[in-house]
This record gives structure tokens, sequence and C-alpha cells, in this order.
């Protein structure tokens, strides 16, 4: 089950956790406020050195040191109020949409301490913490773009996509020169136009958040545009992440590492397509150590509060409810910028490839955290 329902629980739990980090962070600066204004009237009375004074003194200290007792008796409150009702939606969300058994009770025990790691601890292990400590980790990170900023970016220039597709053909080995161009230029393939080392960090962004392409306005791209009502019309797809090889060798290594693994493969290339291919389609991956990519080979854009499954199905599920309707949810879909090379769980390059009338051809190519259910694993092609 997906839907409406969906988007607005993910939403009202991201809402509740942030609202229950900044009333810790507020009640804990009230706190130190309460107690650094009462010491200087309070140090000035008994400076006067008179018995009234020195009273006024120790009442002033008296009020002050009973504060810091009744804001976390409140700071216990409202963690323990915010953290039943995210209970609440996440049981929904467990049951109502991602088909798992009901919740455990929550552990309010646990909520009496302070800080996130108790906190985590009063929601059981699996489905609900993991969730609870994937948003949690991301929520300081993330931002949020518009639509509005979406339509608005500038659009990509050809000529920057064919020069960004010269200098990676130049990049790779003599002998795989002229397969690798003819793979890149084929006007099924996107990987120059959108994963390409022209790509900037912005069109990262708006590709993860809004699914925006990067080459937007270009001969062949996907026609991503703004309704007058809001409405996203696009046909392009994209994931929880959107990434790009930051230069025209690191593009190249992998390439050149699959096309000598597939030089020494029996029957070569065509007998790894052969192999490995399901009803005219494969995709293999490459991990990074095999496809030669260091950190800072590689850049991109992600969902915040998706490194579960579930997690990431809901944020996408916002995402998608965003680019329909018209304004936006509240609160928006965030990303935040990070290194699929280095945060990856298994990082490396996913390689998708298609079979045509005359012959096969790559379709998509970029750097991701890690390998999808169906890749084949390609290790040490060198």
């Amino acid at each position: 089950m997906s839907g409406p329902g969906q988007s607005v629980l993910r939403q009202a739990v991201e809402s509740l956790l942030r609202a229950c980090a900044d009333a810790e962070r507020d009640l804990h600066e009230v706190s130190a406020r309460v107690a650094q204004s009462a010491r200087r009237p309070s140090e000035t009375a008994r400076a006067a050195r008179h018995p009234l004074a020195r009273r006024a003194a120790d009442d002033v200290a008296g009020h002050a040191a009973a504060v810091p007792a009744e804001l976390t008796a409140l700071a216990t409150a409202t963690r323990m109020a915010i953290a039943t009702e995210v209970h609440a939606l996440l049981d929904l969300l467990a049951v109502g949409h991602h088909h798992l058994d009901p919740l455990p009770p929550l552990d309010t025990a646990r909520l009496r301490v302070a800080g996130d790691p108790a906190f985590l601890s009063a929601f059981s292990d699996g489905f609900a913490r993991s969730y609870v400590a994937t948003v949690l980790g991301d929520q300081s990170r993330g931002r949020a773009t518009s639509k509005a900023a979406a339509a608005a970016h500038p659009h990509t220039e050809q000529a920057d996509i064919d020069a960004a597709r010269d200098r990676i053909v130049a990049a790779v080995a003599p002998e795989h020169r002229d397969l690798v161009r003819t793979w890149l230029s084929h006007p099924d393939c996107h990987a120059v136009q959108v994963h390409g080392p022209q790509v900037g960090d912005r069109d990262l962004e708006l590709r993860a958040g809004w699914t925006r392409p990067p080459d937007h306005g270009t001969d062949g791209a996907d026609s991503w545009r703004v309704r007058d009502d809001g409405k996203v019309v696009s046909r392009h797809r994209a994931g929880t992440e959107a990434s790009r090889f930051t230069s025209p060798e690191s593009f190249a290594r992998p390439l050149d590492a699959f096309l000598t693994h597939a030089d020494r493969y029996p029957g070569g290339l065509g007998g790894l397509f052969a192999d490995h291919a399901d009803d005219g389609a494969v995709a293999f991956f490459l991990p990074a150590d095999t496809a030669g990519l260091r950190p800072a080979d590689a850049s991109g854009f992600r969902g915040t509060g998706t490194d579960t499954d579930e997690s990431a199905r809901d944020w996408v599920r916002v995402r998608a409810d965003a680019m329909r309707r018209e304004g936006e949810c509240a609160p928006p879909v965030r990303t935040l910028a990070f290194d699929p090379l280095v945060d990856g769980t298994d990082p490396g390059v996913r390689l998708v490839f298609r079979e045509r009338p005359n012959g096969w051809t790559l379709t998509t190519y970029y750097p991701t955290s890690a390998p999808g259910p169906d890749n084949v694993r390609l290790e040490n092609p060198a």
C-alpha cells in the first residue's frame, strides 16, 4: 500500500522529531540563562552586607535553583509526549504501508534520560529504532529547495556535454576509446548528461529533491517543467541519490576496468553479456577499489533519513506528493550533500546495458553508495 497517507505519516514523524530536538535545545538554553541571570543580582545583593539584602540574595538564589529541576521535568514530559506520538505514527507506517507486524510498546522509562541515545533506546530494535535513527541523524544537515528554484535553474549547454564526453574518451585507454565513444554517444545513453564531470552540485541537489535532470533543456532530454497549478511534469526517474563523477579520469577508470575484464572473459564482451543478461538487459556493479575509484572521485546529494529501505520508500513518496501538489508539502523534501564513495555501505559504480537491434548499448552508468539487488558483481577485473 502507498499513497498520500504514507507521505503525511513520514512528514509528521520528521516534524515531531525536529520539534523534540528544538524543545530540548531551547529548554537547556533557558535553564542556562536563568542561572546566569540570577547570579548577578544575587552577588550584588550579598555585596551590600545588610541582612535584608542577604536575605533577598538567598531568595533569588533559591528560586533560580528550582528552575533547572522544573525545566528538566518539562523536558522529560515533552520528550515522552513526542516519542509516544512518533511511536504511534511509525506503527501505522509499519503495518499499513510496509506490511510489518505491529510495533512492541515504547519503553518510556528510558525517556527520563536526556539525549539521542536514550531517546533511540526507547523504540524497539529493528524498524522503529532504525527509522528514528536515520531521521535524527540527518535532520540537522538537510535542507530543502523549492520547485521554483528547480524551474529557474539554468539549462545545460549541449556544448558542455559534448566537451565533457570528448575529455572522458581521451582519458580512456586507447584500445577502448572507439567503443566508449559509441556507447556514450548513443541516443539511449544519458551517462554523461546526468553523471558526467560537467554536472554541478546544484544540478544534483535539484535532481534528488525534484527529479529535475541536469541536462534539462538539451536535445533529447526529459521535458521537465512546473505547470501553472504547481504540478511537476516529467518522465525522469530518480531514486534517493543523485551522483556524478568529478573528473573525466574518474569517469573513465571504471569503464577501462570493466572492458579489461571483458577482454579477458571467455567469449569476450559478447560472452559476458550472454552469460549474465536477462531478457535483453543486465546491470553490472564494480566495487570502488575494483573500479579504481578513490574519495572525492564522485559527489552526490541524497534524501535525508533514507538509510533503511522503508524510510527511503517513504521519502520518495513525500517527494512524489510534493511534485504533484499545488504548492509544496510541509515540511518540504530535504536533501544533503554526500560522497557515495566515502559514505556508502558498499560503494562502487553501476553499468546498465540494454540489447538493441544493432547490439548492446550502455544506457546509464554512475557512482553509487551500494549495488542494486539485481546487479552482477564483478570483482577485480584487472
